[in-house]
């Protein structure tokens, strides 16, 4: 399973990612979690103490290569072998799940991140070449569009939109599902989050009805999620049994299924 979580800002997709993780690596699954966001939080999530998230290294942008093919034009080639780079450089977390973080932005002024998001999408690629059955692979997307526009997840096989329960975060699910579309990946799915009572409900599954967005889980508004938050832990640890958690323990039934 090769899957992003991607959406507005503040939906929850970190959340979601993390835990989610977390709950596969529980139930004896492989899990390797790649935080795609130039402000990564997805250590604090899956539950990295602050020293272990300061710990964490950043994927090398040099993995990477311009190669003249045969017909002249210039293609980028992933040149690493992806599983000593995943053992040089992903830091093992709770219940075994491993993370690699793509890279932030350290110093103003400092340029884009165009080789960090390359070297996400080689990678990837590398990936899923090989095809590994026992690996499972969440990534973190960064929020909102621009890792769509470039390709940096086209070589995963499910997108997975967060929405919240308002026209913006409904609108960046519907551009994310169009988008990764566009990059052949067709298998799109929604989770609607902090959902509080049947308006909420309504509003989200009339619009992905309207959008032909296919709606496979419903996170609740859960307020141990912000109590977690506050605790300085994760929702896992810190109400394991809680609505939030529950429900995406169901959303990793549907997906592994």
């Amino acid at each position: 399973m090769r899957i992003a979580i991607a959406g507005k800002g503040g939906t929850g997709k970190t959340t979601i990612s993390g835990t989610l993780a977390r709950v596969l690596a529980r139930r004896g699954r492989n899990v390797l979690a790649v935080d795609a966001d130039t402000t990564p939080n997805l250590g604090v999530i899956l539950g990295l103490s602050p020293e272990g998230t300061q710990a964490t290294r950043d994927l090398p942008r040099n993995m990477m290569e311009r190669q003249t093919q045969t017909d002249g034009s210039v293609k980028s080639v992933f040149t690493a072998d992806s599983d000593a780079i995943i053992d040089d450089y992903a830091t093992p977390g709770p219940d075994g799940v491993r993370l690699l973080v793509m890279g932030k932005v350290d110093h103003a002024g400092a340029g884009c991140l165009c080789g960090a998001h390359a070297a996400v999408r080689g990678l990837l690629g590398e990936l899923v070449r090989k095809d590994d059955p026992d690996r499972d692979v969440i990534v973190d997307m960064e929020a909102g569009l621009e890792h769509l526009s470039r390709g940096t997840g086209r070589h995963l096989s499910r997108f997975v939109a967060t929405i919240e329960p308002y026209y913006r975060s409904m609108e960046v699910a519907r551009r994310v599902s169009n988008l990764a579309s566009e990059l052949g990946i067709t298998d799109v799915l929604a989770v609607s989050n902090k959902v509080r009572d049947d308006g909420d409900r309504k509003a989200i599954a009339d619009f992905c009805a309207a959008h032909g967005i296919r709606l496979v889980c419903e996170i609740p508004y859960d307020p141990s999620v912000v109590e977690a938050e506050r605790a300085g832990q994760t929702p896992i640890d810190f109400a394991p049994d809680s609505p939030a958690v529950r429900a995406i323990g169901q959303l990793a039934d549907t997906l592994v299924a």
